[in-house]
């Protein structure tokens, strides 16, 4: 029955966070957030306590509300109270009311998204069948005790109000202002959002706001926040610096992570890598320094011998970072951080990569940070890939893995199996040698063997009616390169389909010192680049060569010979 007024409930929540505040002394950070109308009424507190707030978080705001058409269907549903009788009460009613009906029908048809609204045909597909008019009479019962909440929870008189008061007033209130709003901002917006335009509203909000940044939720409606997506998680590895700085600063995700146990890597081997291995029968090789090849990992370098950067082509799907990990873990006790795509650290998305993965789900096995919980993926390591983290890296003497071709190469077309796709920029052999790290070149193959591709990204951008969409979820994904804008990284995957899983091959080559290359001298740091990627390639033309003499090259023989010797 409240009908409170938009100035009214915007005084309501800054009175609450000034007597919050108030006889608070312990310097804590203060955060507001709102959902849908709560993403209106949110910045209006904010334009009122700027000086206060440490971060504003907005998801799917309803600032949009004047790009949509609820003003004008929203009355037309709520005149349908009329229609009842006004003596009836929903006690005495034998079927819903057709405001309840027509207005779920409207919630049914904006507010869930593809997963959710499965979801709900398959928890009526999985009751019971009916056999008797006594249920039939219950579910008759159980139906307008159902469609009753709508009208109990959201009166037609309560909606109207909202509709024509609230936001209304709201967005012709707030919209004017929002240049004014200084307050580190993160927008989340679903990107299937049926009942508001939020894509296309946090793309508008980022440009208007002084210090803002969005996510998109690829898959998910206006309501957002279901279990497929970690809130927490989402916020502390939003966007690409942490523009709220939630995360604890007495927690360095650089200096302060600890290499897993022996036991959370043999948990973690069993649980998520083992399948990988099942189906792909890795075989490692080493180098030693005169260019011969050995099987195992017996003459990589030490890292006490200062920092180690391992350099990879990245292999057609990127699921090859979890077995590389992995195998230098159990076989070598090396420790070694992946550098990840910042889509790996965006909630909603989940990648296996080779097996260590749940990026961004809703629970977690793994050890607390001062901030909370870290999926297993960032247990074991990986980090974003920015220049800064890999600076850091290199400057604490840690071991690193670096795939310079990216989405490029993980996406890669019908005729690129095994070529590099690298950057001109030799930035991070300069920073290597600034450090004295030792660089491993590393060259992976199998994976492309394992599918075949059939149309290639750029043509998947041309096909008719799901191109352009398909070129819009790319833009909306964070570029893994700083210097370049998100459309020059196209993050769309070929049209493939999966074939009998090839065995894959890890070449570990030559160890290159740095020690001696002058970071200042760009020739210097050119052609020392230059031999990386020679390395790299020797190691495809090596396997390429003597790959078919492997008598366990043929999967089905291999995977039935393991299985018969369990070796």
């Amino acid at each position: 029955d409240d009908r409170s007024s938009f100035t009214e409930l915007t005084n309501s929540v800054v009175d609450f966070i000034d007597d919050i505040l108030k006889n608070d002394s312990s310097g804590r950070k203060v955060y507001l957030m709102g959902e849908s109308f709560g993403g209106l009424l949110a910045p209006s507190v904010a334009l009122r306590r700027q000086s206060k707030l440490d971060g504003l978080i907005m998801i799917n705001p309803a600032t949009s509300y004047d790009e949509t058409s609820w003003d004008s269907f929203a009355p037309l549903l709520t005149s349908l109270r009329h229609l009842e009788s006004e003596n009836a009460n929903q006690e005495e009613r034998s079927f819903p009311s057709v405001y309840s009906v027509l207005g779920g029908a409207a919630l049914a048809a904006t507010v869930p998204d593809d997963t959710q609204f499965q979801r709900m045909v398959s928890l009526i597909q999985d009751s019971p069948p009916i056999n008797d008019v006594s249920e039939v009479t219950d579910l008759l019962k159980t139906l307008r005790s159902s469609f009753g909440i709508l009208e109990e929870r959201l009166p037609p008189a309560a909606l109207e109000h909202r509709i024509t008061q609230l936001l209304p007033v709201g967005a012709a209130t707030v919209n004017p202002r929002l240049n004014r709003l200084n307050v580190s901002t993160l927008v989340i917006a679903g990107s299937d959002d049926s009942m508001l335009p939020s894509q296309t509203e946090a793309k508008r909000l980022v440009k208007i706001l002084p210090n803002a940044d969005k996510i998109d939720i690829k898959g998910s409606g206006h309501f957002v926040l279901d279990d497929r997506v970690n809130l927490t998680s989402l916020l502390i590895n939003s966007a690409r610096l942490d523009p709220l700085q939630i995360i604890d600063p007495k927690y360095d995700p650089i200096t302060d992570w600890t290499a897993p146990t022996p036991e959370e890597i043999q948990n973690a081997i069993e649980k998520q890598v083992q399948n990988f291995r099942d189906l792909t029968s890795p075989i490692f090789f080493s180098t030693d320094e005169d260019g011969k090849r050995h099987k195992g990992l017996h003459f990589l370098p030490k890292q006490d011998e200062g920092p180690l950067l391992f350099v990879a082509n990245h292999q057609f799907g990127g699921l090859d970072l979890g077995m590389v990990i992995s195998q230098l873990l159990e076989e070598c006790n090396l420790p070694v951080r992946g550098m990840a795509h910042p889509v790996v650290f965006q909630a909603g998305n989940q990648t296996g990569q080779g097996g260590i993965g749940d990026v961004g789900g809703a629970s977690y096995d793994t050890p607390l940070t001062p901030s909370g919980p870290i999926s297993t993926f960032q247990r074991f390591g990986a980090v974003m890939v920015t220049p800064r983290n890999y600076y850091r890296l290199m400057q604490t003497k840690q071991a690193a893995l670096l795939f310079p071709g990216g989405v490029r190469e993980v996406f890669h077309g019908k005729d690129e199996a095994y070529q590099l796709f690298w950057p001109n920029s030799t930035d991070f052999v300069r920073t290597a040698a600034r450090f004295n790290a030792t660089i491993v070149p590393l060259s992976a193959l199998g994976a492309a063997d394992s599918v075949n591709i059939y149309v290639d990204a750029p043509d998947v951008l041309k096909l008719p009616f799901i191109g352009e969409r398909v070129k819009e979820q790319s833009r909306n994904v964070v570029s893994a390169r700083f210097n370049r804008e998100n459309e020059d990284e196209l993050f769309t995957p070929p049209v493939a389909i999966p074939t009998i899983p090839a065995r894959n091959y890890f070449v570990f080559g030559k160890s290159m010192s740095t020690v001696g290359v002058d970071h200042k001298d760009l020739e210097a740091c050119a052609t020392l680049y230059r031999e990386v990627k020679v390395e790299v390639e020797r190691g495809f033309e090596d396997v390429l060569r003597v790959r078919d003499n492997d008598p366990f090259k043929d999967t089905i023989k291999r995977i039935a010979y393991e299985k018969a010797t369990q070796k």
